[in-house]
């Protein structure tokens, strides 16, 4: 049994890869969002924010004999977990990651409040694409009436949003992927002088941000991946594939 975690849109495409080779797979994902990208396929999914001790008891409930770790790029936490969970149970662990895109990142920063407090030496609106699980820690910035948040439409992303103090004015609740037209529009309609966004890849939407930044002259603000030491790290779902047994 193979214990896939994910969340992701390429997770999605993993679990449909590997029940076409007829693997047997487990998913997990700490989002309801992430269980509904995989709803349609026959496996059974753990919708639930598991620590260490939770992946073991659940790794040994469902005898799993290898790890296949797709989570989001910036949840290490979860991968922390699952490699360390590989070294104990003597198990083989891979993990896909999507390419990151080259382009010059003049505003880059590998800390979130490196980047916030960048931010507070802005003038112009900003709009925020990195998703709401962090963004109580915007809610004391000076300029927070610039501010625009494109996140989820789900009640989580938007109470999220609220409990920080943003208005309802301030919260674009839309789910992608966007084209560069559509960014563009967006980037207009509310006068952006600041784009802030995940080196998240082609999947996250990334190219149409700063492509449609590019054209309207939107300053790019970049929070860069975090560095984690993976095994056995693929970016290309098909060598993934083709490398568990």
């Amino acid at each position: 049994m193979i214990l896939l975690a994910g969340g992701t849109k390429d997770s999605r495409l993993i679990a449909e890869k590997l029940l076409k080779d007829n693997h047997k797979i487990i998913v997990t994902t700490a989002t309801e969002y992430g269980g509904q990208l995989i709803s349609h396929l026959d496996l059974e999914v753990r919708v639930a924010k598991l620590d260490l001790e939770g992946l073991e008891k659940l790794a040994n409930e469902m005898n799993i004999s290898e790890i296949v770790d797709a989570t989001h790029p910036y949840a290490i936490e979860i991968s922390n977990n699952l490699l360390k969970l590989s070294t104990i149970m003597s198990i083989p662990y891979y993990r896909y990651e999507r390419s990151m895109l080259e382009y010059e990142k003049e505003n880059s920063f590998y800390d979130l409040q490196e980047l916030i407090n960048f931010l507070e030496g802005v003038r112009g609106n900003i709009l925020l694409t990195l998703g709401s699980n962090n963004i109580h820690r915007f809610k004391d910035l000076k300029n927070k009436r610039s501010i625009y948040i494109r996140a989820l439409p789900t009640e989580y992303a938007i109470k999220k949003c609220e409990d920080a103090g943003f208005k309802p004015s301030q919260i674009l609740g839309l789910q992608g992927p966007f084209s560069t037209a559509f960014n563009e529009s967006i980037y207009k309609n509310y006068d952006i002088k600041y784009v802030v966004t995940k080196e998240s890849g082609a999947t996250g939407g990334e190219l149409e941000k700063v492509e449609a930044a590019k054209n309207l002259g939107v300053n790019v603000v970049v929070l860069k991946r975090p560095t984690v030491q993976y095994r056995n790290l693929y970016n290309e779902i098909d060598d993934l594939i083709g490398a568990i047994k």
